[in-house]
């Protein structure tokens, strides 16, 4: 036995925040990046699975251990229920991928670069979305809040050749049918608090429903926070049922009693910026880029840039993800695309 394979028995005693450690220590060749994101997830099944209801179970015919789950009487390995199950494709693969989704380049970019096609770069950054998506169920809002609406055109980007469009297709990035806020724009409840804590959610199309913004808002906010929100008047009754004050700008202001929506309307410019670089996102994954950005804020608020790479793969592959490609591609939209043309001839 030669010295690495005894570095690699003391890698996988260490706990992930150990290891996160030492690996940046360490300056590392592809070949080492390879075993090492291998060791790590390794060290993550471990901490995710009751030991004591694991055994091994021989190996595959690729040589990867398996285990056979004595509650269940099913077997499973490492890579079992994650991101890079099935893919055949390296560690290093995916840490660059990851890497460069993470940077903002286009599909054709990363294909290049990573090595892989431009449909398996587009499955691959919805597959990395999913296992990052349990994000958004552990929001707790508190302290200063506020809170406000934004909106996105209705888009049907996608393949469209065994059904018909509710409308005549337009020019990328052309407008929509209606002026002003109708049914065909769809409305996003971007809520963020005190402590960078941002919460996103689809609440309808056109001017929301008092219902959906309680839905949204329920069981996400620590009661006696404060609320600062514009002057609609759903959000009295609403706030005052989550056991918290509230604070409204009247239309036309901007500041009112010290209190003000700019961290909120900031947030809402950068968001829009942000999406015009994927020349239109479909609706029926808008909630899933919604998420993408909002975890990016994160790690720019909680971490330096040069630990975001690695963060997001050790929370991607630390994630249970049963998505499947024909998953992606059949999506349903989460709001009804033929209402806002129905009275179209």
């Amino acid at each position: 036995m030669n010295r690495t394979d005894h570095l690699y028995e003391v890698i996988n005693t260490l706990c992930a925040d150990d290891y996160n450690h030492l690996l940046s220590q360490m300056k590392l060749n592809h070949k080492v990046i390879n075993e090492a994101a291998d060791a790590l997830h390794r060290i993550i099944f471990r901490e995710k699975s009751s030991n004591e209801h694991l055994v091994k179970y021989g190996k595959s015919s690729s040589g990867c251990q398996r285990y056979l789950n004595k509650q269940t009487g099913k077997t499973e390995s490492d890579t079992s229920s994650s991101i890079v199950k099935y893919t055949k494709k390296s560690y290093e693969q995916w840490s660059t991928f990851i890497k460069f989704m993470l940077y903002g380049l286009s599909l054709r970019a990363i294909a290049l670069e990573v090595g892989i096609s431009k449909t398996t770069a587009f499955s691959w950054r919805h597959k990395v979305i999913e296992a990052i998506k349990d994000y958004q169920e552990v929001i707790s809002l508190s302290g200063e809040i506020q809170a406000d609406e934004t909106y996105f055109l209705l888009n049907m980007k996608g393949s469209w050749k065994k059904k018909s469009m509710p409308r005549k297709p337009k020019k990328k990035g052309g407008p929509g049918v209606y002026r002003g806020v109708s049914n065909e724009q769809v409305c996003v409840l971007v809520a963020i608090d005190e402590n960078d804590q941002v919460l996103t959610k689809i609440v309808g199309q056109g001017n929301p429903l008092k219902e959906n913004l309680q839905e949204a808002l329920q069981g996400k906010v620590k009661q006696g926070s404060h609320f600062t929100t514009d002057s609609k008047s759903a959000y009295r009754e609403i706030i005052k049922d989550l056991g918290c004050t509230l604070a409204q700008i009247p239309s036309g202001l901007y500041v009112k009693n010290e209190y003000s929506l700019s961290v909120i309307n900031q947030y809402h410019s950068e968001l829009k910026t942000w999406f015009k670089r994927f020349r239109g996102v479909s609706t029926k994954h808008l909630e899933n880029y919604l998420m993408w950005f909002r975890f990016m804020k994160y790690l720019n608020y909680q971490m330096p840039s040069n630990h975001h790479a690695y963060e997001s793969l050790k929370y991607a592959i630390s994630n249970n993800v049963n998505i499947k490609i024909v998953d992606i591609h059949q999506k349903p939209f989460p709001v009804d695309i033929f209402k806002p043309y129905q009275h179209l001839s």
